[in-house]
């Protein structure tokens, strides 16, 4: 059985997947002209480029295309895992941050254990990889349902493309959360 974390992971990666794949392969079904669905969004949107690319700029490239290749590196190579788990450590270090705010003094570096490998921690990631590209595949082979593009357009029309719309979604979502998840706020 899979479990909360790994489906988390596999439907994340999925979509991350299949939003790889639309973007810089154009794999799947073009979508429709604005023309015969009407406007998705109601802001006064300005185009990002003059006109159709004909090919993904290099830079655009690179990024997506280096950090599925170094990331193996995160797991394989001990002296890489080691740097990034003292990082890690360090950034969360709230002690730390407090003794080098208030006392003036550096932090030291918190003792960080880099964590064993497992089989069950192997054979998860790998189902959940497995999962992830099966769920990417069939979002962008399966056909488009006209009944949940329905359901979608009023979501859809909420997203203006404006980055003050985005920063009050973002902050009302975190209003919420804060409500629905720390006690004594409600």
């Amino acid at each position: 059985m899979v479990g909360g974390a790994d489906r988390v992971s596999a439907v994340t990666g999925g979509a991350v997947l299949r939003a790889g794949l639309r973007i810089f392969t154009g794999a799947g079904r073009r979508p429709r002209d604005e023309k015969d669905s009407g406007p998705e969004t109601t802001g006064e949107e300005e185009p990002e480029t003059s006109g159709r690319l004909r090919r993904i700029p290099v830079p655009l490239l690179a990024v997506p295309a280096a950090l599925p290749a170094a990331s193996p590196a995160v797991g394989v190579i001990p002296a890489v895992a080691s740097a990034v788990g003292r990082a890690g450590a360090l950034f969360t270090d709230t002690g730390g941050y407090r003794r080098t705010l208030l006392d003036g003094r550096a932090a030291a570096a918190p003792v960080y254990v880099p964590p064993h490998w497992q089989t069950t921690g192997i054979l998860l990631g790998l189902l959940s990889t497995a999962l992830a590209i099966t769920l990417a595949t069939l979002a962008v082979r399966r056909p488009v349902h006209t009944g949940t593009a329905a359901l979608l357009a009023p979501l859809r029309r909420l997203q203006s493309g404006h980055i003050g719309d985005y920063v009050a979604w973002l902050v009302a979502g975190t209003a919420l959360l804060t409500v629905l998840t720390v006690p004594g706020i409600r």
